[in-house]
């Protein structure tokens, strides 16, 4: 009896076509082949043990296991054995494709060894779910459909010297995502699929297997088969992994295709073509149903089952995979943006650095992906695809690409050994250029990482808001600096949120490129009452830089101090840790809590252990209770800890504390090489303070900015104490320096041991022009050559209240030691004293290169001509003079500026012949200084750099400048800073006038409307000046819009003209003083690439010297 058609059920997502035959109906024969299912008529169930079946299995990955198989395993039956496999099949005839007309029965039957496997099954049919038994057989590129065994045989002469073994009840189910089409046009035979087609193969219960296919009609469908033990169903299993080619559809996706997949990811801004990939997947969502150990599922359960599967493009963007379900009506791809949505559906996304397990099944063609976000549980995807392996091994691509200077991943993956140990293709960096140079690759790879964190954690934007710096530094190389939040939209945004800072902290764990991370004045508060409370499940996945596990201790921790410990245990490059003020002080009133900083214990807790490289801490400008305190001695304490530097400025530590800590200091004599304990309100002993630090032998950096000392007659420094030390940068700046500290420096600094000083710091240190000139005078006598880079900060000292003269007579007997002197904020009591000072600068005996009079105070507002004068020979007979500083600044309170005289100095720059850079800013020049300026710089080939804002110069003026360098044809000048506040002014001017003129027109026109009621000519005789107002009005906004444009128009004629004599923007700060050399021009390449990750201060010269 023909078996009869049935109707089909559908549900929300996939329409499913279900055909039943009769329950009288004989068992059909399915014949799995290499590629398709066909069906014959024969009643006998068989057992078949084919012959060949060695040949086409492939052993590759079989023997291991996976720890994700959901259900016990028995041991897979040989080749040799008998076994019997039975399919179910849905409510309704199974639907099958046409049989494949290039493929003969002839060519079939004439090919015995293609057969791999083949057994009879029972498909409940019907209503009344009655018994049919069909048979299957698998071909090397078939899974084919027979009535009964007697017409596989005919096909397959082989079956016929197979013994018949009981049957087992088994089933078969088949969904279809399309509607139904015709049923097959021969009752004798019909193909499931062909095996190139299968995108997916996996078991979904004890005794099911899932084959997910394209159909010849390109349309996704499923076939679930059960069988009646879990013997049978590893065997059909290890048949049908085996018989799979490597690459079948789900490698191949259809160009047209591809293209809308770009199209989606560019979208979405997540598009990047060599990270690019696509794959044909299943997502299995269903909730499984265990079968009982007889193997019984009722029909529902399969529908249910086949159902629940969903065919889906798995697609690999820059930053993320996305999960698109495929569209249940095929149509022409296209990457127009309208017709997406008509060919797949967004499922999901997940960033792809939120990755944190990764497992494939050995098995079958099942992987598993975990991701997790900050605060979330974890969230799992299970998958199924015959793409399995090119997924895992893209996926692994692309978490290496997008975090480059990473050494260890914070993933476990439970593959094969065969695929961990398969090399990866690697992705290229956006920049081919950065593969060369590390520093580079270090920035910019962490700029590429920091993105991938804030797409993974759903805040895509927050790379607009999120400001850094990267500096170089002698002490830590590269060193990372957080800077405050950027304004966004016009609103400022005070703080970082927390998921913004978790963006940055898990960008740096792993980083191997930065020394040194700063959160200086940074708000990490936000970070102290928030506890993950589903972190413990990534971080048992979590190794620190010795591959040691995260102890129970740690995961306990709030969300900030695990993250500091984590960036301490993860980093072997990273040596320093700056959180001054990153923790906020209590208010005041409120009560500080007990354990008030949230940071210092926790990093103090690592450094004790010595688990990490971290041997630099800067505490500055945070509140240290008892607490804190107690954690800081105990590390101090412990020579494990091999303290380098430790900084604890305005932290709030009295005599006792500090004096605690000194002591406790001693015993890393050996390492200590930074100190800072500046602006604390205890009151030390000098004795004390000199009887500790003389222990550091090693000390290299001593800072101790407006400490309090005792007023015992002994020096705050002792010569022995400073003999004793390698001192580079000593600061005192605010300190009280008595008379016999001053004797003592002079001792000190009339030695060797002081040639290794780069900075002498002694501002706001009550010093006569005496004392000043004595400590000048011993560091010119030094017998040793002094470093090239020694600067003297001797700012904001009265150095004209007595000894001056003695001052001026050190200034011309430093010789070559000291070259570079910084003076700011001086009171020249009487313009006598400035004059003689220019004088002496103007001595061929004066030999400073760098020097700055920044901020100078004066007895009247504007220096007199006489000085102008003065200062203009200097210009014209200074040889040595590099860098001058004359900044002004111009207040309410105060007037601190040489004036608009100085414009008449600056005409003598014609005359210079070494000056490169100069600071004239806040001295309201005027045109009249500009036009001055013009005029030296047509015929001065030495000054690179001019800072000229703030000096009243108009557009005319710095037109004029802009002019003067131009036609002059001036190479060498590299930067002239853009006059963005005198800009400001003269617009703001005619804005004003323009507002003005608004309100003016407005009162006129009120009061001409209040007499309307007169005739026209009344009104025009009473308000004659209105229509004045109106052209007045209208000319100053066209006066505006043309000041604007031609603002920046000479900027931009500026900017060209820059870039064509130095080949350097004129936005570009940092700079190299000596001439260019090719290592030089090198370096600065490479420092114009970092500045493209973030902000960057400072630039690295050739040979890694800093340029400030």
């Amino acid at each position: 009896m023909p078996p009869s058609t049935r109707g089909h059920t559908s549900n929300s997502s996939q329409a499913s076509s279900i055909s039943t035959t009769s329950a009288s109906t004989t068992p059909a024969v399915y014949v799995v082949k290499k590629g398709h299912i066909r069906s014959s008529s024969n009643s006998s169930a068989v057992s078949y043990d084919p012959t060949s079946a060695s040949s086409s299995v492939g052993s590759t990955g079989l023997e291991s296991r996976s720890v994700h198989q959901r259900a016990s395993t028995m041991p897979l039956i040989a080749t040799s054995a008998t076994a019997t496999a039975t399919f179910p099949c849905d409510s309704g005839s199974l639907k099958c494709a046409t049989p494949n007309p290039s493929v003969s029965s002839h060519s079939r039957s004439s090919s015995s060894s293609n057969l791999v496997h083949a057994g009879e099954v029972i498909a409940s049919t019907g209503l009344l779910r009655g018994k049919k038994k069909d048979f299957v057989v698998l071909t090397r590129n078939e899974l084919l459909r027979f009535k009964n065994k007697s017409k596989a045989a005919d096909m397959f002469p082989s079956l016929n010297s197979i013994q018949r073994q009981p049957s087992n009840a088994s089933s078969l189910s088949s969904t279809n995502t399309v509607a139904d089409s015709a049923a097959p046009t021969s009752p004798l035979e019909s193909t499931i699929c062909t095996l190139d087609r299968v995108t997916a193969l996996f078991e979904v219960g004890h005794v099911h297997i899932e084959v997910a296919f394209i159909d010849e009609h390109s349309s996704p469908r499923s076939t679930i088969l059960q069988f009646a033990t879990r013997a049978e169903t590893e065997l059909w299993l290890q048949k049908l992994h085996s018989s799979v080619p490597k690459r079948t559809v789900a490698h191949t996706i259809p160009a047209g295709m591809l293209d809308s997949l770009r199209a989606y990811l560019r979208a979405r801004n997540d598009y990047y073509e060599p990270a690019f990939k696509a794959y044909r997947i299943v997502i299995q969502q269903h909730a499984q149903n265990k079968s009982s150990p007889k193997g019984a599922t009722s029909y529902d359960d399969l529908t249910k089952i086949a159902n629940a599967t969903t065919h889906a493009f798995f697609v690999i963007g820059h930053y993320a995979v996305h999960l698109l379900a495929v569209d249940s009506k095929p149509s022409t791809f296209s990457s127009s943006h309208g017709e997406l949505q008509s060919q797949f559906t967004p499922l999901s996304s997940h960033g792809i650095v939120a990755l944190v397990h990764l497992a494939m099944s050995p098995r079958d063609s099942t992987l598993y992906l975990s991701f997790r976000t900050p605060l979330t549980p974890v969230r799992s995807l299970e998958l199924a695809s015959c793409a399995a392996k090119d997924i895992i091994q893209s996926v692994r691509s692309s978490l290496e690409h997008l975090r480059p200077c990473w050494t260890e991943y914070p993933l476990t993956m439970d593959v094969p050994e065969y695929v961990q140990d398969e090399p990866l293709v690697p992705i290229p960096h956006p920049d081919p250029e950065l593969k060369d140079d590390d520093h580079a690759h270090g920035v910019n790879g962490f700029n590429m990482t920091l993105a991938a964190y804030c797409v993974a954690y759903g805040i895509p934007n927050a790379l607009k808001n999120i400001a850094y710096e990267v500096v170089w530094d002698e002490d830590n190389g590269l060193v990372f600096r957080l800077l405050p939040p950027r304004k966004s939209a016009g609103l400022t945004q005070m703080s970082y949120s927390v998921l913004e800072l978790l963006c940055v902290l898990r960008a740096l764990r792993w980083n191997e490129a930065f020394g040194g991370i700063s959160f200086a004045g940074i708000s990490l508060a936000s970070l102290q009452d928030v506890a993950d409370h589903y972190a413990p499940i990534e971080l048992d996945q979590t190794r620190t830089a010795n591959s040691r596990r995260i102890s129970k201790f740690m995961k306990a921790l709030p969300t900030l101090k695990l993250e500091m410990q984590l960036l301490m245990l993860c980093s072997t490059a990273l040596r320093m840790l700056d959180l001054s003020g990153c923790v906020r002080p209590p208010k005041y009133g409120q009560e500080m809590n007990e354990r008030a900083s949230g940071v210092i214990d926790a990093l103090m807790h690592v450094a004790k252990r010595a688990t990490s490289n971290v041997d630099s801490f800067v505490f500055s400008n945070i509140q240290i209770d008892l607490y804190d305190f107690d954690f800081l001695i105990d590390v101090a304490s412990s020579r494990a800890a091999h303290l380098r530097n430790i900084e604890i400025a305005h932290c709030g530590l009295y005599e006792r504390e500090l004096t605690l800590l000194l002591q406790a200091l001693e015993v890393h004599e050996s390492t200590l090489e930074g100190l800072d304990i500046s602006e604390n309100p205890g009151r030390i002993s000098v004795y004390s303070l000199n009887e500790s630090l003389y222990r550091f032998q090693y000390m290299r950096h001593l800072y101790m900015r407006k400490l309090s000392i005792t007023s015992e007659d002994l020096p705050l420094l002792s010569v022995d104490t400073l003999s004793n030390m390698r001192l580079q940068r000593l600061v005192l700046d605010g300190t009280r320096l008595r008379r016999i500290s001053v004797k003592h420096l002079c001792v000190y600094l009339s030695t060797s041991r002081s040639a290794s000083l780069i900075q002498f710091s002694i501002q706001s240190c009550g010093l006569t022009g005496g004392d000043v000139g004595e400590l000048l005078s011993a560091m010119g006598k030094s017998p040793a050559k002094q470093h090239p880079d020694l600067t003297i900060y001797i700012g904001d000292n009265p150095i004209c209240t007595a000894g001056f003269d003695v001052f001026l007579s050190s200034i011309t007997k430093l010789g070559t030691n000291i070259r570079r002197i910084s003076m700011p904020r001086i009171e020249f009591h009487k313009e006598q004293f400035l004059c003689d000072f220019f004088i002496v600068l103007a001595s061929p005996e004066c030999n400073i290169t760098h020097l700055d009079l920044s901020l100078l105070l004066i007895p009247d507002a504007d220096a007199s001509a006489h000085a102008c004068n003065l200062l203009g020979n200097v210009f014209a007979r200074n040889t040595s003079l590099i860098s001058l500083n004359l900044t002004g600044e111009t207040s309410k309170l105060q007037v601190a500026r040489i004036g608009h005289g100085i414009g008449r100095a600056l005409e003598r720059l014609s005359e210079n012949s070494s000056l490169r850079e100069l600071y004239i800013e806040g001295n309201e020049l005027s045109v009249d200084g500009a036009m001055l300026i013009a005029q030296a710089l047509t015929r001065n080939r030495t000054i690179r750099r001019i800072h000229l804002d703030d000096n009243e110069i108009n557009l005319q003026g710095f037109t004029a400048i802009v002019n003067s360098i131009v036609e002059s044809g001036n190479t060498v000048i590299r930067y002239i800073s853009r006059p963005k506040i005198d800009q400001a002014k003269q617009l703001q001017r005619i804005r004003d006038l323009c507002v003005k003129s608004e309100m003016e027109i407005a009162v006129l026109r009120e009061q001409q409307r209040s007499t309307w009621s007169s005739s026209d000519k009344e009104v025009r005789d009473k308000f004659p000046e209105l229509k004045d107002k109106v052209e007045a009005h209208k000319k100053a906004a066209e006066t505006l819009q043309v000041l604007e444009n031609e603002w920046e128009r000479v900027y931009a004629r500026l900017d060209k003209w820059l870039k064509r004599g130095s080949g350097a923007s004129s936005a570009t700060l940092a700079y190299v003083d000596e001439e260019g050399t090719e290592e030089q021009e090198k370096a600065r390449k490479v420092w114009e690439r970092l500045r493209g990750a973030g902000q960057i201060g400072r630039k690295i010269s050739a040979g890694g010297n800093v340029v400030k």
